[in-house]
Order: C-alpha cells, then sequence, then structure tokens
C-alpha cells in the first residue's frame, strides 16, 4: 500500500464502529433504553423491599418485648410470694396518699347552732321545707 491509500482508507477505517451482536445504532439504542428502565425496575423494586424488611425489624423488637413482658407475668403469678412482696410495695408507696379512715363515715359540716329563737324558728322552717 502506498501512503495515499492509507490516508484514504484512515478515516472509513476510524468512522466503523464495531456494534457487536446489534444490527445498527439505533438497535444498540433501543436496548440501552430497555436495560435503564429495568435497572430502573430493579432499584425500585429493591428500595421496596428494604423499607419493608426495615419495618418487620422494628416490629420484632416490640413483639419479642412483649412477649418477654407475657413470660414475666406469668412467672410472678405463679409465684405467691413475689405477689406479696409487689403488693407491699405498691401498698407501702401509696402512704402519702390519704384514705379515709373511720369504718367509711363520711365528713360532716359543722354544727350551725342557732344564736336566738329567731335563727331556730327560720332553721326549723327550712328543715321543714327540705323534706318536702
Amino acid at each position: 500500500m502506498t501512503e495515499e491509500e492509507n490516508t484514504t482508507q484512515g478515516p472509513e477505517d476510524t468512522t466503523k464502529v464495531d456494534l457487536g451482536k446489534f444490527q445498527n445504532v439505533d438497535a444498540l439504542m433501543r436496548a440501552y433504553k430497555e436495560l435503564e428502565a429495568e435497572f430502573t425496575r430493579r432499584s425500585q423494586r429493591l428500595r421496596a423491599l428494604e423499607a419493608a424488611a426495615a419495618q418487620s425489624d422494628e416490629a420484632q423488637p416490640k413483639r419479642a418485648e412483649a412477649d418477654a413482658h407475657e413470660e414475666l407475668y406469668r412467672a410472678v403469678k405463679g409465684d405467691e410470694g413475689v405477689c406479696a412482696r409487689i403488693v407491699g410495695e405498691y401498698l407501702a408507696s401509696c402512704k402519702g396518699v390519704p384514705i379515709l379512715g373511720g369504718g367509711g363515715a363520711g365528713v360532716t359540716a359543722p354544727v350551725k347552732r342557732a344564736q336566738t329563737f329567731k335563727d331556730a324558728g327560720n332553721m326549723a322552717l327550712g328543715y321543714f321545707k327540705l323534706q318536702k
């Protein structure tokens, strides 16, 4: 080959691109877009599955904690000594709370005594009116 042939053949060879199994550039572009769409779908599905897994992981400790509380309750319920101790501690903590004493008798209002006969008559009339 001469130098002229090399220069004329050079640009033609460089513009021709190896497309592999694709027939033309349009087919390659279409395949690329399909691949990109599939990648997007799979990424979205993976994100949804990761979110669902995170939610189930958060729910798992709560369930385990509830089961532990239930198991502890059953164990304490079966042991009378532990029950008595818990109730005793609770009652000891309630000592600051005023409890009605005297067998359940209610609190009475202070006695109002009449100073004169007129006051006594008014009190009696008021009492009789309330009795009706």
